[in-house]
């Protein structure tokens, strides 16, 4: 199976360059090698090796299939390569705007913990090169926010990894980029006015005013239990080439209905056992194939005196032992997952399983999720 870094940036349990000296290069591949097979070693990750037959109630086995959305949907487009001489933009060679924010609670999911509270936006501001020469972004990207010509106080952050400080966006003449922005409350003060984005374009290329159109703010809690003192912040990404226009197409798989059930109680460290109902409401066998990945995610709420748990994990399903769904029918996966044996008793740790299928559209509701209390 090949590997590869999937582009989210969620918390996940394996998510989260300079060449060697030519002695080292063979004691790197030995290691390498070791790691591999470690690998194989610690749980199941080849498809082949994955149980092909159903356990005794009829249900499919668990196979610890990892994968990531490269394996899922194969590798994206590589990036356009920057022409001879080409320059960093400009603020007087681009325009830019922001026309929507999404919440997180968009496409089927529930917000959870301090951003169900706050309201937490995502927006992509859209930047097109409007001069007749191309130019490039890289580098980091201090953005405030304006409301008429005073800046908003709130917390302002922009900082991204390695990649995305070595990454450089070439943007052709009339080309556009993306930048991603993070907007937390609790935000309380009126802003009735057009507001204005000022982006600090990397290598001195000077502030770039980009309108914001969108009419979304975020939440402004107020009462016991919310801290006084704190303050909305925005966060700005890198810059990134924009997603492909063309939306993936339509799946058969995508009526497919997904029920999760799991215990009420679980032991601190323990592994437990869940099971995932995928039905068939159509009046024709649904072929699982390609394969459809899901991802697992644990979900615990902190406090000042426990960590919160969260974290993220795509899969393949096993589909050996059962290649396809029947007419009106439905068939029942075995999933395992751990909880932390760092959680006390007494907390709640909430477990979403979610069904991913590779190079397609689907709807927003194929997921469901059970939420257990840790003794």
């Amino acid at each position: 199976m090949r590997s590869w870094r999937p582009k989210t940036g969620r918390p996940t349990l394996l998510l989260r360059r300079g060449a060697a000296p030519s002695g080292a290069y063979g004691g790197v591949r030995r290691l390498s090698l070791l790691l591999f097979v470690l690998a194989l070693a610690a749980g199941c990750s080849d498809p082949a090796e994955a149980p092909a037959s159903l356990l005794a109630d009829g249900s499919v086995p668990w196979a610890d299939l990892k994968i990531t959305a490269e394996d899922l949907n194969g590798r994206p487009t590589a990036p356009r390569s920057p022409a001879a001489g080409s320059r960093p933009c400009r603020a007087d060679q681009l325009s830019g705007r922001l026309t929507d924010w999404v919440r997180p609670g968009n496409g089927g999911e529930t917000p959870r913990g301090m951003d169900s509270s706050i309201g937490k936006l995502i927006g992509e501001v859209d930047v097109r090169n409007a001069s007749k020469v191309e130019c490039t972004l890289q580098g980091e990207v201090p953005t405030t926010m304006l409301a008429g010509a005073s800046r908003i106080p709130m917390l302002y952050t922009h900082g991204i990894n390695e990649e995305g400080r070595a990454r450089v966006v070439a943007v052709p003449p009339g080309g556009h980029a993306s930048l991603r922005l993070d907007w937390s409350g609790p935000f309380c003060q009126p802003a009735d006015i057009p507001l204005e984005l000022a982006i600090e374009l990397p290598n001195g290329g000077g502030t770039l005013l980009a309108p914001v159109s969108a009419d979304d703010r975020p939440g402004c809690p107020r009462g016991e239990g919310i801290n006084p003192n704190a303050r909305a912040a925005l966060s700005a990404s890198g810059f990134t080439e924009p997603a492909a226009a063309s939306p993936p197409p339509d799946s058969p798989l995508d009526r497919l209905t997904v029920a999760v059930a799991g215990p009420p109680t679980a032991p601190a460290g323990s592994r437990l056992t869940f099971r995932v109902t995928l039905g068939n409401p159509t009046g024709r066998p649904l072929a699982l194939d390609p394969c459809p990945g899901y991802s697992m995610e644990r979900f615990s709420l902190g406090d000042t005196t426990n960590e919160p748990v969260n974290t993220f994990q795509l899969y393949r399903l096993n589909c050996r032992p059962l290649p396809k769904i029947g007419a009106g029918g439905t068939s029942v996966f075995e999933m395992t997952t751990e909880v932390p044996a760092s959680m006390r008793p007494g907390r709640e740790l909430t477990v979403t399983w979610k069904l991913y299928l590779p190079h397609y559209a689907q709807r927003g509701n194929q997921l469901g999720a059970f939420t257990l209390r840790v003794t």
